[in-house]
Protein backbone atom coordinates (compact mmCIF):
# COMPACT_ATOMS: atom_id res chain seq x y z
CA UNK A 1 0.00 0.00 0.00
CA UNK A 2 2.81 2.39 0.94
CA UNK A 3 4.51 1.75 -2.40
CA UNK A 4 1.22 2.40 -4.20
CA UNK A 5 0.87 5.75 -2.38
CA UNK A 6 4.43 6.72 -3.31
CA UNK A 7 3.80 5.72 -6.91
CA UNK A 8 0.60 7.78 -6.96
CA UNK A 9 2.32 10.81 -5.41
CA UNK A 10 5.14 10.51 -7.91
CA UNK A 11 2.64 10.48 -10.76
CA UNK A 12 0.80 13.52 -9.39
CA UNK A 13 3.99 15.52 -8.83
CA UNK A 14 5.27 14.64 -12.31
CA UNK A 15 1.95 15.73 -13.82
CA UNK A 16 1.95 19.00 -11.88
CA UNK A 17 5.56 19.72 -12.92
CA UNK A 18 4.73 18.99 -16.55
CA UNK A 19 1.66 21.23 -16.36
CA UNK A 20 3.67 24.08 -14.89
CA UNK A 21 6.31 23.64 -17.59
CA UNK A 22 3.62 23.85 -20.26
CA UNK A 23 2.13 26.98 -18.73
CA UNK A 24 5.53 28.64 -18.73
CA UNK A 25 6.41 27.93 -22.36
CA UNK A 26 7.61 31.06 -24.16
CA UNK A 27 8.67 31.57 -27.78
CA UNK A 28 11.51 33.94 -28.62
CA UNK A 29 11.28 35.61 -32.04
CA UNK A 30 14.19 37.95 -32.75
CA UNK A 31 13.99 40.67 -30.03
CA UNK A 32 10.53 39.73 -28.71
CA UNK A 33 9.26 37.03 -26.37
CA UNK A 34 5.74 35.65 -26.80
CA UNK A 35 3.65 33.65 -24.36
CA UNK A 36 2.47 30.25 -25.63
CA UNK A 37 1.15 28.78 -22.40
CA UNK A 38 1.45 25.19 -23.58
CA UNK A 39 3.53 22.99 -25.82
CA UNK A 40 2.52 22.71 -29.47
CA UNK A 41 3.24 20.56 -32.48
CA UNK A 42 6.24 21.77 -34.49
CA UNK A 43 8.01 23.67 -31.71
CA UNK A 44 11.09 21.46 -31.86
CA UNK A 45 11.38 21.55 -35.65
CA UNK A 46 10.94 25.30 -36.22
CA UNK A 47 11.85 27.77 -33.51
CA UNK A 48 11.06 30.82 -35.62
CA UNK A 49 7.28 30.78 -35.52
CA UNK A 50 4.37 30.55 -33.12
CA UNK A 51 1.28 28.82 -34.60
CA UNK A 52 -1.60 30.49 -32.80
CA UNK A 53 -4.25 27.92 -33.74
CA UNK A 54 -2.17 25.07 -32.28
CA UNK A 55 -2.53 26.53 -28.80
CA UNK A 56 -5.69 24.84 -27.57
CA UNK A 57 -6.54 27.48 -24.97
CA UNK A 58 -6.28 30.26 -27.56
CA UNK A 59 -7.89 28.37 -30.43
CA UNK A 60 -11.02 28.02 -28.29
CA UNK A 61 -11.16 31.82 -28.00
CA UNK A 62 -10.57 32.34 -31.72
CA UNK A 63 -13.48 30.05 -32.60
CA UNK A 64 -15.80 32.56 -30.91
CA UNK A 65 -14.69 35.40 -33.24
CA UNK A 66 -16.74 35.14 -36.48
CA UNK A 67 -14.32 37.11 -38.68
CA UNK A 68 -11.55 34.63 -37.85
CA UNK A 69 -13.56 31.70 -39.16
CA UNK A 70 -11.59 29.82 -41.85
CA UNK A 71 -8.30 31.49 -40.93
CA UNK A 72 -4.95 30.21 -39.65
CA UNK A 73 -2.67 32.62 -37.75
CA UNK A 74 1.10 32.48 -37.21
CA UNK A 75 3.57 34.87 -35.61
CA UNK A 76 6.79 34.44 -37.57
CA UNK A 77 10.40 35.63 -37.45
CA UNK A 78 12.00 36.68 -40.73
CA UNK A 79 15.66 36.62 -41.66
CA UNK A 80 15.47 40.25 -42.78
CA UNK A 81 13.40 43.39 -42.33
CA UNK A 82 9.79 42.91 -43.45
CA UNK A 83 9.92 45.90 -45.84
CA UNK A 84 10.41 43.54 -48.78
CA UNK A 85 6.97 42.05 -48.10
CA UNK A 86 5.26 45.45 -47.87
CA UNK A 87 6.55 46.80 -51.18
CA UNK A 88 3.93 47.09 -53.98
CA UNK A 89 6.20 44.86 -56.09
CA UNK A 90 6.14 42.16 -53.43
CA UNK A 91 8.77 39.66 -52.33
CA UNK A 92 11.76 39.76 -54.66
CA UNK A 93 10.23 42.64 -56.63
CA UNK A 94 8.45 40.08 -58.80
CA UNK A 95 4.93 41.58 -58.80
CA UNK A 96 5.33 44.53 -61.16
CA UNK A 97 2.52 44.16 -63.70
CA UNK A 98 -1.07 45.39 -63.10
CA UNK A 99 -2.22 44.89 -66.70
CA UNK A 100 -3.44 41.24 -66.61
CA UNK A 101 -5.60 41.82 -63.53
CA UNK A 102 -9.29 41.94 -64.53
CA UNK A 103 -11.06 45.14 -63.55
CA UNK A 104 -13.50 43.39 -61.23
CA UNK A 105 -10.59 41.98 -59.19
CA UNK A 106 -8.74 45.27 -58.75
CA UNK A 107 -9.63 46.15 -55.19
CA UNK A 108 -10.23 49.92 -54.77
CA UNK A 109 -7.76 51.55 -52.40
CA UNK A 110 -5.08 48.93 -53.13
CA UNK A 111 -2.20 48.52 -55.55
CA UNK A 112 -2.86 45.16 -57.18
CA UNK A 113 -0.09 43.61 -59.27
CA UNK A 114 0.79 40.27 -60.74
CA UNK A 115 4.04 38.93 -62.14
CA UNK A 116 5.27 39.31 -65.69
CA UNK A 117 4.25 36.24 -67.66
CA UNK A 118 2.50 34.69 -64.65
CA UNK A 119 -0.80 34.27 -66.44
CA UNK A 120 -2.36 36.42 -63.68
CA UNK A 121 -3.22 33.62 -61.22
CA UNK A 122 -1.24 35.08 -58.25
CA UNK A 123 -1.86 38.63 -57.04
CA UNK A 124 0.00 40.91 -54.66
CA UNK A 125 -1.96 43.66 -52.87
CA UNK A 126 -0.82 46.60 -50.75
CA UNK A 127 -3.25 49.13 -49.22
CA UNK A 128 -2.71 52.74 -50.26
CA UNK A 129 -3.45 53.87 -46.70
CA UNK A 130 -3.60 51.93 -43.44
CA UNK A 131 -2.54 52.56 -39.81
CA UNK A 132 -1.18 48.99 -39.75
CA UNK A 133 1.28 48.11 -42.48
CA UNK A 134 0.32 44.92 -44.29
CA UNK A 135 0.29 43.23 -47.68
CA UNK A 136 -1.52 40.29 -49.20
CA UNK A 137 -0.80 37.46 -51.56
CA UNK A 138 -4.04 36.21 -53.12
CA UNK A 139 -5.09 33.69 -55.74
CA UNK A 140 -7.96 33.94 -58.20
CA UNK A 141 -9.10 32.80 -61.61
CA UNK A 142 -10.18 35.28 -64.28
CA UNK A 143 -13.83 34.40 -63.80
CA UNK A 144 -13.64 34.43 -59.98
CA UNK A 145 -16.09 36.78 -58.30
CA UNK A 146 -13.68 37.32 -55.41
CA UNK A 147 -10.27 36.05 -54.32
CA UNK A 148 -10.13 32.33 -53.63
CA UNK A 149 -7.62 32.51 -50.77
CA UNK A 150 -5.20 35.07 -49.34
CA UNK A 151 -2.22 35.31 -47.06
CA UNK A 152 -2.22 38.56 -45.06
CA UNK A 153 1.23 39.59 -43.78
CA UNK A 154 1.05 42.30 -41.13
CA UNK A 155 4.20 44.04 -39.90
CA UNK A 156 4.65 43.67 -36.15
CA UNK A 157 5.15 47.21 -34.82
CA UNK A 158 7.65 46.28 -32.09
CA UNK A 159 10.10 44.39 -34.30
CA UNK A 160 10.53 44.81 -38.09
CA UNK A 161 11.71 41.21 -38.43
CA UNK A 162 8.50 39.78 -36.99
CA UNK A 163 5.27 39.47 -38.96
CA UNK A 164 1.79 38.22 -38.16
CA UNK A 165 0.72 35.93 -40.99
CA UNK A 166 -2.95 35.03 -41.49
CA UNK A 167 -4.03 32.50 -44.09
CA UNK A 168 -7.58 33.32 -45.21
CA UNK A 169 -9.73 30.71 -46.90
CA UNK A 170 -12.87 31.71 -48.82
CA UNK A 171 -12.68 35.51 -48.37
CA UNK A 172 -15.93 37.51 -48.56
CA UNK A 173 -17.21 39.36 -51.63
CA UNK A 174 -15.18 42.16 -53.21
CA UNK A 175 -17.32 44.93 -51.74
CA UNK A 176 -16.49 43.70 -48.21
CA UNK A 177 -12.79 42.95 -48.67
CA UNK A 178 -11.24 46.31 -47.74
CA UNK A 179 -12.94 46.47 -44.33
CA UNK A 180 -12.39 42.73 -43.85
CA UNK A 181 -8.63 42.90 -44.51
CA UNK A 182 -8.15 45.94 -42.27
CA UNK A 183 -10.03 44.30 -39.42
CA UNK A 184 -8.04 41.07 -39.78
CA UNK A 185 -4.76 43.04 -39.70
CA UNK A 186 -5.77 45.02 -36.62
CA UNK A 187 -7.20 42.03 -34.78
CA UNK A 188 -4.29 39.65 -35.38
CA UNK A 189 -1.58 42.21 -34.60
CA UNK A 190 -3.54 42.95 -31.42
CA UNK A 191 -3.44 39.28 -30.46
CA UNK A 192 0.34 39.26 -30.95
CA UNK A 193 0.68 42.37 -28.78
CA UNK A 194 -1.34 40.68 -26.04
CA UNK A 195 0.97 37.65 -26.17
CA UNK A 196 4.15 39.77 -26.14
CA UNK A 197 5.65 39.48 -22.65
CA UNK A 198 9.10 40.84 -23.52
CA UNK A 199 8.84 43.87 -21.25
CA UNK A 200 6.73 42.28 -18.55
CA UNK A 201 8.06 40.40 -15.54
CA UNK A 202 4.63 39.04 -14.72
CA UNK A 203 1.69 39.21 -17.06
CA UNK A 204 -1.47 37.15 -17.44
CA UNK A 205 -1.35 36.89 -21.22
CA UNK A 206 -4.30 34.52 -21.36
CA UNK A 207 -6.52 37.02 -19.59
CA UNK A 208 -5.24 39.87 -21.77
CA UNK A 209 -6.11 38.01 -24.97
CA UNK A 210 -9.47 36.95 -23.58
CA UNK A 211 -10.38 40.55 -22.76
CA UNK A 212 -9.12 41.78 -26.11
CA UNK A 213 -11.19 39.26 -28.07
CA UNK A 214 -14.38 39.36 -26.02
CA UNK A 215 -14.90 42.97 -25.01
CA UNK A 216 -15.68 44.42 -28.44
CA UNK A 217 -12.06 45.39 -29.11
CA UNK A 218 -12.22 48.13 -26.46
CA UNK A 219 -9.24 46.57 -24.68
CA UNK A 220 -5.79 47.20 -26.16
CA UNK A 221 -2.58 45.52 -25.05
CA UNK A 222 -0.51 48.45 -26.35
CA UNK A 223 -1.63 51.96 -27.27
CA UNK A 224 -0.31 54.51 -29.70
CA UNK A 225 1.41 52.02 -32.00
CA UNK A 226 1.64 52.73 -35.72
CA UNK A 227 3.39 51.05 -38.61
Amino acid sequence: MFLKILTFLGFVLTSVTALQAEEDILVHLNTRTFYAGEDFWGRDSDAKFLPINRLDWLDELLKEVPILDRTVIHIKQLNQDSNFLMSPTGPGGWYTNPEPVPEHLRLPGYTVNTGEGSGFRLLHLTPNSSPIQYSLGCSAERDSETYESCGLRARYPLDPRVIVLTRIYNPPSMDQLDAFFKEIAELTVGIALCLDVTDQNEKNAQQSVREYLTEEAEIRCADGLTS
